[in-house]
């Protein structure tokens, strides 16, 4: 199953008597387990496809299917169910609760899911051990460095063993280093999780280290680049 497919989906934003185009006709599918990168200057429309595909927004026009599920069908308690099982979210401003220690923050989606105690210390263990941060799951997110919190973000996107994550922008605040590590451990987590990560960045690293890039601009997908179709390939898409 496709974790996402577009259709002919256009979004326009009405700002007092000025009708903007965000995004026009854009079809696409998202191949499953890979890294997908939303590329394009500012303006282009990726914020608005993220969105689209995360089902924080709705399309004028076209059809969106994530999950393989209709999301223009959907009511707004059936897309928030949608994206509590199926999506996991990371942000580049990490996004976490505060009061909450790591630990309480990875676990967080699994008590609005209604998963038992048992079963989310587990889960949340068995992440913290994957993001390398097993003896900080009682920190705050005040008490851990950016990359650190970010690990932390990456975790709780995958509590919920989601099929599609989405990521706006999430070496954006951290430095080269840092964010090369941080890469280097999607990518491994979207092998081991068999989970799609789908990507707004500017991020030349990230760009490199791309399955497929969609490239934006005014709304359209111009052309879309697959590390697989080229002749060397990359080792990512092997």
């Amino acid at each position: 199953m496709l974790p996402v497919v577009l259709r002919q989906v256009s979004r326009t934003y009405h700002l007092d008597d000025v009708e903007v185009p965000a995004l026009r006709a854009v079809t696409l599918d998202v191949r499953p387990q890979r890294f997908t990168v939303i590329s394009g200057p500012s303006g282009s429309g990726k914020t608005t496809l993220l969105n689209l595909v995360g089902c924080i927004d709705r399309p004028d026009s076209g059809e969106i299917l994530v999950a393989g599920e209709p999301v223009q069908q959907l009511d707004d308690d059936a897309l928030s169910d949608l994206r509590a099982r199926r999506i996991g979210f990371v942000f580049q401003s990490f996004n976490l609760l505060p009061v909450l220690t790591a630990a309480e923050n990875v676990e967080y989606p699994l008590q609005l899911l209604g998963h038992g105690a048992a079963r989310r210390r587990e889960r949340v263990r068995e992440l913290l051990d994957a993001v390398g941060l097993p003896a900080h799951g009682g920190h705050r997110p005040g008490q851990l460095s950016g990359g650190q919190r970010q690990r932390v973000a990456i975790a709780r996107a995958l509590a919920a063993a989601p099929l599609l994550v989405l990521a706006d922008e999430p070496t954006a605040n951290l430095d080269s280093a840092t964010g090369a590590a941080i890469i280097a451990l999607m990518r491994r987590l979207q092998r081991e999780q068999g989970v799609s990560f789908v990507f707004c960045s500017h991020d030349p690293q990230l760009q490199a280290e791309a399955d497929d890039t969609v490239h934006l601009h005014d709304g359209r997908i111009t052309h879309i680049t697959r590390a697989d179709e080229r002749p060397e390939g990359r080792r990512a898409a092997q």
